[in-house]
């Protein structure tokens, strides 16, 4: 005779399984009322993947709208051709996976290609109406690869948007919950395997159709809604397949020559005759925006006087319109690694030839100092790779007051710890600055001014703060008598675009994106007022600065060369934009071409005739070759090759614990 547990479990057991029937029950109840609603409307997956169809579309009427487009037909067929012709195949594909077995298993199937393919359109089309371009796997491999790193600012977006978001996750919650109501409970496939056969061959045919019959651009609609055109999924999944198909760019490593290494002579002077060097980069300052070229600059008149008492290199040109990339072009004038990555701060065992490692052969000492977050892609490691004494961030100042955005705060508190240090020490120094503030989100310290609403207003607003700083800045090194035997370099270390009118581009590179200011200047030492015309890269700054401070550096091997000499009529400047296989080129004298890997497409510009780079013209198919391989390998023989020791660590500048595995690195502030 059970006893009462037993019996206990026993009546306990049926209750659960009565209430697991009963809500099953509900669930086929709550199934079948639906069933008979869907036999009039389309199928989940038809309705599903043109709901990704129409958005897709919007998102780039929305992009017209902005940029100030009266979307003619042709501009808007132009436009989205190329995703019908996507969204055509993605329904032959279905009609196919139908006519091989009209089974629920293959409607489950049907549902797991459907749902990527509507959340791709939903994310593309916000990453679209944010920077004017295609969402790339590249930029989603630097997203997941280091999630970690890039969370700061994109919780900035999110803070910023957050209402959007909230009705985007709403719509993301709802879709989950139709996908698996639908992967649990498949409808009935209607019609049967011959019917989805003909549609299947009908789609097909249509698909080819379209290819074939794809509409050459009309004229006179700009190369922006060309860009548009080919900012498509068929775009996007036709390189993808090319790229895994082959290799599109060589790789090939190399050695970036370590301190000791480059062959250079010191200078005839003595040490305590040798001249200061203090070196500001320009967060997000490009030529256009400084207005340099301008009688009277309303964004930055501090600059502008500046460099009337300089000399101004009018034509220099960035490599890679991404910070950390500049640090390492301008301090080793070795090109940095163009893939999206910064193998450049993993802890090397000896530091990297750098300005700051010649330097100091001639007694220098070194510091560099910023308000971002140190922690930020491993700046100390990268620092310490270019053999700087000293490296400071936001972290060493420890007050949240002067904190305003994750990679932003205010440069002015800066300027007091970065002129005492310069005192603490009779040798001559280099000290390296940074400002952060007209970094996205461009915000400026309250005592500034207030807040802006309109983005392209916020980020003048941070350009005035930063012309500020620099005004400051000065004024400090004329207090301490450290003015008259500086060399004070001044340059931007990559622009952005405003063209889509939501700021951020950084995508295409254009020349807003990509020709920054320098100026140098030297009290009685260089000509004031001098304007050098000739092409200038940012690889210069290194081989220009040690020749002023009197090194012989003819011998030096550096890509960069010396800014006061002439350049070549024919030199080649080459630059790349940041994640993986995006747009890159070169610029020779007033011809800049560029190279489209998702198209496939070199473009050319005359920047004499078209400086707005508005009408490019596709250039002939041999020259397209000869460009394309020449693009190619010089992107491939960027890739630096290191010897990372996995899981190490090193501790750095008396406060940062620096980790890394592999290619990676991070670092951690210790107070």
């Amino acid at each position: 005779m059970p006893t009462p547990f037993f019996m206990t479990l026993h009546i306990k057991a049926l209750f659960q399984r009565q209430k697991k029937n009963w809500l099953w029950d509900k669930f086929n109840r709550v199934g079948k009322y639906i069933d008979n609603i869907n036999k009039y409307l389309p199928r989940s997956e038809t309705i599903i993947v043109f709901t990704g169809l129409i958005c897709t579309v919007l998102g780039k009427v929305i992009v017209l709208k902005i940029r100030g487009s009266q979307i003619l037909p042709e501009e808007l067929i132009h436009v989205i051709f190329p995703d019908v012709i996507f969204f055509t195949a993605v329904f032959s594909f279905i009609c196919i996976l139908y006519t091989i077995s009209p089974s629920p298993w293959m409607s489950r199937a049907v549902l797991l290609i459907s749902m990527p393919v509507l959340l791709w359109s939903i994310l593309n089309t916000g990453w679209l109406m944010e920077s004017g371009v295609q969402l790339q796997p590249g930029i989603l491999t630097v997203l997941f690869r280091g999630l970690g790193q890039v969370w700061p600012v994109l919780q900035i977006h999110i803070i910023s948007k957050i209402y959007q978001i909230i009705l985007l996750g709403l719509a993301v919650v709802l879709l989950s919950a139709f996908f698996f109501w639908r992967f649990l409970r498949p409808a009935a496939i209607n019609p049967g395997r011959f019917r989805h056969g003909l549609y299947a061959v009908s789609l097909i045919f249509v698909t080819i159709i379209l290819i074939l019959a794809k509409p050459l651009p009309p004229k006179n609609l700009g190369f922006s809604s060309d860009v548009l055109s080919f900012s498509s999924h068929w775009y996007s999944l036709n390189y993808m397949i090319k790229s895994q198909s082959n290799q599109l760019i060589p790789l090939q490593l190399r050695n970036i020559p370590h301190t000791g290494q480059r062959e250079v002579s010191l200078p005839p002077r003595q040490k305590e005759n040798l001249p200061n060097v203090v070196i500001v980069l320009l967060e997000s300052v490009s030529l256009s925006v400084s207005q340099l070229d301008k009688p009277s600059s309303e964004n930055m008149p501090v600059l502008q006087q500046i460099a009337k008492q300089s000399v101004e290199f009018r034509n220099t040109m960035v490599i890679l319109p991404y910070t950390t990339k500049t640090f390492w072009a301008v301090l080793t004038s070795a090109t940095p690694n163009t893939q999206p990555d910064y193998v450049e701060a993993i802890p090397a065992e000896y530091p990297y030839e750098s300005l700051a490692s010649i330097l100091s052969r001639a007694g220098y000492r070194s510091a560099f100092f910023e308000m971002s977050k140190g922690g930020f892609e491993c700046a100390p490691g990268l620092f310490a790779n270019l053999a700087f004494d000293w490296a400071w961030f936001r972290e060493n100042l420890n007050d949240p007051t002067a904190y305003l955005a994750p990679l932003a705060g205010d440069d002015c508190r800066m300027i007091k710890p970065a002129l005492e240090w310069a005192r603490n020490g009779k040798s001559p120094f280099l000290l390296m600055m940074i400002t952060s503030v007209s970094h996205d989100p461009y915000k400026v310290p309250p005592w500034f001014g207030e807040y802006k609403e309109d983005p392209y207003e916020r980020y003048l607003q941070t350009i005035r703060y930063t012309d500020y700083f620099l005004g400051e800045l000065c004024k400090a090194l004329k207090e301490n008598n450290l003015e008259d035997n500086t060399i004070l370099c001044i340059m931007g270390d990559h622009g952005t675009s405003f063209r889509s009118k939501m700021g951020k581009g950084r995508w295409i590179p254009y020349n807003e994106v990509i020709q920054v200011p320098w100026i140098i200047r030297w009290p009685r030492h260089i000509q004031a007022g001098l304007r050098i015309e000739w092409l200038c890269s940012q690889l210069d700054m290194t081989p220009t600065i040690l020749s002023l401070v009197g090194f012989d550096i003819s011998r030096s091997g550096f890509e960069g060369k010396d800014a006061f000499v002439p350049s070549n009529p024919n030199r080649r400047l080459y630059f790349s934009s940041w994640y993986s296989n995006s747009p890159a080129g070169f610029i020779e004298g007033k011809r800049k071409i560029v190279y489209w890997p998702d198209l496939d497409r070199v473009f050319e510009y005359d920047l004499s005739a078209d400086p707005n780079e508005e009408s490019p013209k596709t250039v002939a198919a041999q020259e397209k070759v000869e460009f394309k391989d020449d693009i190619l390998k010089w992107l491939g023989e960027t890739q630096i090759s290191i010897d990372p020791k996995r899981h190490t660590e090193h501790f750095l500048y008396s406060h940062w614990q620096i980790f890394t595995a592999g290619r990676t690195a991070w670092a951690y502030y210790v107070p």
